[in-house]
């Protein structure tokens, strides 16, 4: 069988099953690196050797992950629907080293200088509950105003919004971990019914997009000279400020959704000075105590 046969095969099969957003991340992928790989090349005739070489060829560790694991779900789709009776040559592939990342945060005191200097942009209540509750973009333009409870200030995440080819679609969590219930700061509860006025349902972002808010807000944060960071790095400074604050990173992780405590020190833990410096202090603590 053909490469490219298998990929039409697969793409008819996923597309009824996959989201929009993913699926336009894997055809991105076939498009720019599959295909020219691995185009008019037998299923059968692929070594292990030549998937390594072509790993190692790709130009970054994001594009070399990204691309990697699209050729092999296909791959390994293939073989299973059609039985092929041929070792699985994505085995022991090696993926270049990670680099490692530097994320933008903010400063909790940057931060409050930037919320002073958004009040009354239409965009304002998303910025503010993706940085108050450590939000993904999607998952702050996704919030509608009868999500929020405004007598406990519990807000219930359960609906992301993506930008896919051209159009705006909502989809629900991806996990059971992602559908969760978040508290707000009194203060963002405050601001929220100032900017809800008499509104009791509605998506808080009104017509805009998710990419028409990033792009309002960078421009103007960056017009008013306020601090500012991308709005996905907002969740990395919510995590960042909690955690140099003193919150276990096990209710971090929690309250950002993760399925592990590693994807959170992974991703989001920017200095493990502080947390390391409690644990010292707590040793020290229990030795100083008396036997």
């Amino acid at each position: 069988m053909l490469f490219s046969e298998a990929v039409e095969l697969y793409w008819t099969d996923k597309s009824k099953r996959l989201r929009g957003n993913t699926l336009e991340g894997y055809a991105s992928a076939i498009r720019r690196h599959l295909m020219p790989a691995w185009n008019g090349r037998e299923v059968e005739e692929i070594t292990h050797d030549e998937v390594q070489a072509w790993v190692d060829g790709l130009p970054s560790y994001g594009a070399a992950e990204k691309a990697f694991k699209t050729f092999r779900q296909i791959y390994r789709w293939t073989i299973r629907k059609h039985q092929l009776r041929i070792w699985d040559v994505t085995q022991g592939v090696e993926l270049p080293q990670a680099p490692v990342v530097r994320r933008q945060t903010l400063r909790a005191a940057d931060e409050q200088r930037m919320l002073k200097g958004i009040v009354g942009q239409p965009w304002e209540a998303v910025v503010l509950l993706e940085a108050a509750l450590g939000l993904r973009r999607c998952e702050a333009c996704g919030v509608d105003w009868s999500d929020i409870d405004w007598r406990g200030g519990w807000v219930h995440i359960q609906r992301g919004a993506h930008w896919v080819g051209g159009s705006l679609i909502e989809y629900g969590t991806k996990t059971k971990l992602g559908d969760r219930w978040l508290k707000l700061p009194r203060w963002a509860m405050a601001r929220l019914r100032a900017i809800r006025g008499k509104r009791k349902a509605g998506r808080v972002r009104g017509d805009l997009s998710p990419h028409q808010i990033a792009g309002r807000f960078r421009r103007h944060c960056r017009r008013e000279g306020l601090p500012w960071v991308p709005m996905t790095c907002l969740r990395h400074s919510w995590a960042t400020i909690s955690l140099e604050a003193g919150a276990a990173i096990e209710d971090v992780s929690v309250a950002l959704g993760h399925s592990t405590v590693d994807t959170c020190i992974r991703h989001y833990l920017q200095s493990f000075r502080t947390v390391v410096g409690r644990a010292s202090d707590a040793y020290s603590s229990a030795m100083l105590t008396p036997a």
